[in-house]
């Protein structure tokens, strides 16, 4: 789920509770008009301190407050990001040491038996990139069961509207195993971020695609 639908979802949450934005708006200590606007998706995405706030102020216990804001919103907390952050140094850094170890055993190994380094500096670097792809694997996986969440959440909240969503969803992927254009069309679609676009954009895109459509019936 987008952060664009933190908004929706803060107003649905709102009215449930019968607080008025006004209200939210300055127990947050910003302007009377801020969650208007975070509901209306002017503001595309708040930053931590106030969705944890929001969030809090609508009821919900601190301690899931983190995971919540993460989990349905990519909203992340600067402990988090910093921390992220931090594992991909180390992870950078592990990775130099590792290949400067094995520049140093190379030039050893070239004193002694210069066949021997070939091959086995060789398989090294296999293992070194093998490592780092193993890591990128394990971090999509985990993004794919995010968005088995956010599927799952917006079918049971909308079965009828995701109906046609899913199976055309399911259309495209299936056939880009055959259809080397629809994979094509597939990746230079979600290569791009496109929840930053302005509604303009989005309703000119949504405009051409329904024009394309068309024409094909």
């Amino acid at each position: 789920m987008g952060t664009n639908n933190f908004g929706r979802d803060i107003r649905a949450l709102r009215t449930k509770r019968g607080m008025g934005s006004r209200e939210l708006s300055r127990l947050v200590g910003k302007a009377e008009t801020y969650i208007s606007q975070l509901e209306r998706g002017l503001i595309k995405k708040p930053d931590y301190n106030t969705a944890f706030e929001i969030v809090k102020l609508l009821g919900f216990t601190e301690s899931g407050i983190d995971k919540f804001l993460e989990s349905f919103y990519q909203i992340k907390s600067p402990l988090k990001i910093a921390a992220e952050a931090e594992d991909v140094e180390n992870l950078d850094e592990a990775r130099a040491a590792k290949i400067e170890e094995m520049w140093t055993q190379r030039q050893e190994d070239i004193d002694n038996d210069q066949e021997y380094h070939v091959n086995n500096f060789e398989k090294e670097m296999v293992n070194i990139e093998s490592e780092w792809m193993i890591e990128l694997i394990d971090k999509l996986k985990r993004r794919n069961e995010e968005i088995k969440m956010e599927l799952s959440f917006n079918i049971d909240k909308n079965a009828q509207t995701f109906e046609p969503v899913i199976n055309n969803l399911y259309s495209l992927l299936t056939s880009m195993r055959k259809d080397r254009g629809n994979f094509n069309f597939f990746v230079g679609l979600f290569e791009n971020d496109l929840s930053i676009l302005s509604q303009e954009s989005k309703d000119k895109i949504l405009k051409v695609v329904k024009e394309e459509m068309d024409e094909k019936k």
